[in-house]
């Protein structure tokens, strides 16, 4: 799918390593205290190569790749799974850092909703977000998305290279939002 500039597509795994880039990129762009203990932590990796292509070869999963025509770089991404018949998971939506706040993420997320409609029927979209991330609680909320009273603890023990980084008082809330039968109507086509 194409939309202006930008084409929409499903990654390959060629495209893991340029998708491992922009995602550890978006994330550190992250310039608050909201999550590490300062802005400075560039030692931060959220996602790797073997995650990803592991995640590109699993069923029941799509991981967006949205490229600059252009220049053929990676720009976003987001991946969307099946969880059951009913429901779909969102996860690690990452913008280029100098596109972000130009409705790049809504056309990604629009994107997921679509294609977990579309593909496995699903009624409802679902994903985490740390929970000290405000502004990004809101902006999912202005797109429909409600938290699910749901919470998940942080998982400091996998990342222990964090150390002395990452605030104390992390958890994840669940966020979701039903789907509805309406067509998706901003351009966004599988």
């Amino acid at each position: 799918m194409t939309l202006g500039s930008l084409d929409f597509r499903l990654a390959t795994v060629e495209d893991a390593i340029p998708l491992e880039r922009l995602i550890n990129t978006a994330f550190r762009d992250d310039k608050t205290t909201q999550v590490f203990l300062s802005p400075d932590h560039a030692s931060v990796d959220v996602a790797d190569v073997p995650t990803i292509i592991a995640k590109i070869n699993q069923p029941d999963c799509a991981v967006l790749a949205v490229t600059d025509s252009s220049t053929g770089s990676i720009v976003a991404h987001g991946s969307v799974r099946k969880l059951d018949d009913k429901r779909a998971w969102f996860g690690m939506l990452a913008v280029d850092v100098d596109r972000q706040k130009r409705g790049l993420g809504s056309k990604v997320l629009e994107w997921a909703e679509l294609y977990a409609r579309r593909q496995w029927g699903s009624a409802r979209l679902e994903f985490d977000v740390v929970n000290t991330r405000a502004e990004l609680i809101a902006w999912y909320k202005q797109r429909g998305y409600q938290p699910t009273g749901e919470s998940t603890p942080f998982p400091y023990e996998h990342h222990g290279d964090w150390k002395g980084v990452l605030r104390d008082d992390l958890c994840f809330i669940n966020l979701g939002k039903d789907l509805g039968e309406t067509p998706v109507t901003t351009g966004v086509e599988e």
